[in-house]
């Protein structure tokens, strides 16, 4: 009877649980978080797949990305098979670490249980919620670019990896008088046939700006060179052919079709940017000269960076990077450091970090031409945090297992003391 008594009562404090409580114990619970870290195990190895067929950034960009709730994994059988593809529908990459953020919080430090035996769980734990947040931060906030000079030259900016932009801008007296950037995000959706037209407003302009059939990776090609696809718009006898992007993504180049529509209500002729086009597009409007120049996006830093000396070796017989190495002088307010660039020595300053990615010469078929070194620039808060969690997970792990092999001697010890005396 009283068995009976205390199961009723077990039942009723269930059926009592708040709604509260309820979510905060799904959210916290195993369960849940073997279910995401195996979806976490599925994209990691489909990614992994794909990325051989479309490239490293392409398939960060579909798995992980912000804007990807959903998505459809592809998972290629072998030939003897059949070669299919399968698709398989998932939730996306980003949302499900940021669930597996809240779980492991709640589950891992704020329900577990505490006590100095459990230490070294909770900074283990604390080492993956610090992987998953540099994660988070590095989608949020990194900038990715290249720096480009020659020796003897000086650069403070960076040209961005993958964006491409609208520079606008007014030349009086042959030169520039201000540039309005007009951002990638503007255009990046803009594909395809059926694309609508963008209207982006240059309030401090005399004319607002249309935008139509963005291409990723296009090229600016004469009717001559080939019959342009049925619908395509034909300017002046040139139109975009839309090809296929490359794996490296940061070697496609951008193009699409612009119209500049003046507030006079005059009439100016639609035309093409292209990142191709070394030239800027030049308009008239009125009595004053405007020009448009599509190109990757540019970032200034807070200080110089001037080449001294680009070295490269390459190993016998081959084009295999045996030795690149950049000596630099980091000019900043008046003064003056010098820095040597090389494979995996990377310069870190102010928030930036300097790697050294290739180099090359000139004229690639003469020994003695002016050598270049590109630098990849890289922007990013949470570079080194990795790096730290690695350190706390190891550290944590190590505490555990000290505290385990402290229990187990004291155990032994306690077994010891109380056998009987012969």
């Amino acid at each position: 009877m009283v068995e009976e008594t205390n199961q009723d009562s077990s039942a009723a404090m269930q059926r009592r649980k708040s709604l509260p409580s309820l979510v905060f114990h799904f959210l916290a619970g195993f369960p849940l978080a073997t279910v995401l870290m195996l979806i976490l195990l599925l994209q990691t190895w489909l990614a992994t797949l794909e990325q051989v067929d479309y490239g490293l950034h392409a398939t960060l960009r579909k798995y992980f990305d912000p804007q990807a709730f959903y998505i459809i994994g592809e998972l290629r059988l072998p030939e003897e098979i059949g070669g299919l593809a399968l698709k398989i529908p998932m939730p996306g990459g980003y949302y499900v670490l940021g669930l597996f953020f809240i779980n492991l919080l709640l589950g891992g430090i704020v329900r577990a249980r505490k006590g100095w035996s459990k230490v070294g769980n909770l900074i283990s734990h604390a080492g993956i919620l610090l992987m998953i947040l540099s994660a988070a931060v590095t989608e949020r906030t990194e900038k990715r670019g290249t720096m480009d000079f020659f020796e003897g030259e000086t650069s403070n900016t960076a040209q961005d990896y993958y964006e491409y932009v609208v520079e606008v801008s007014e030349h009086t007296n042959g030169a520039p008088k201000e540039v309005h950037v007009i951002r990638g995000n503007y255009l990046a959706d803009l594909r395809g046939e059926s694309a609508p037209v963008r209207k982006v407003l240059l309030p401090s302009l005399p004319f607002d700006m249309e935008f139509t059939r963005y291409a990723p990776n296009g090229r600016v090609m004469s009717v001559s060179e080939m019959a342009p696809p049925a619908g395509t718009p034909v300017l002046d006898g040139y139109y975009i052919f839309d090809r296929p992007t490359n794996k490296a993504t940061e070697i496609d180049v951008a193009a699409c079709y612009a119209k500049i529509s003046p507030r006079d209500a005059s009439s100016i002729p639609s035309f093409i940017l292209s990142g191709d086009v070394f030239q800027p597009h030049t308009v008239k409007v009125g009595e004053r000269t405007f020009t448009f120049h599509m190109r990757k996006l540019l970032w200034p830093m807070p200080f110089s960076v001037k080449l001294d000396k680009a070295t490269a070796e390459y190993y016998p017989n081959s084009t295999k990077p045996k030795k690149f190495e950049s000596i630099v002088t980091r000019l900043e307010n008046g003064s003056e450091a010098k820095v040597e660039i090389k494979m995996n020595e990377p310069m870190r300053y102010e928030g930036l970090t300097f790697y050294q990615r290739m180099m090359g010469r000139e004229n690639a078929q003469l020994a003695d031409s002016r050598p270049y070194s590109q630098l990849e620039v890289v922007k990013n808060p949470a570079d080194q945090w990795p790096f730290y969690s690695l350190w706390v997970v190891t550290v944590g792990l190590l505490v555990h297992l000290l505290i385990k092999f402290y229990v187990f001697v004291v155990r032994i010890n306690k077994k010891r003391a109380n056998q009987p005396q012969r």
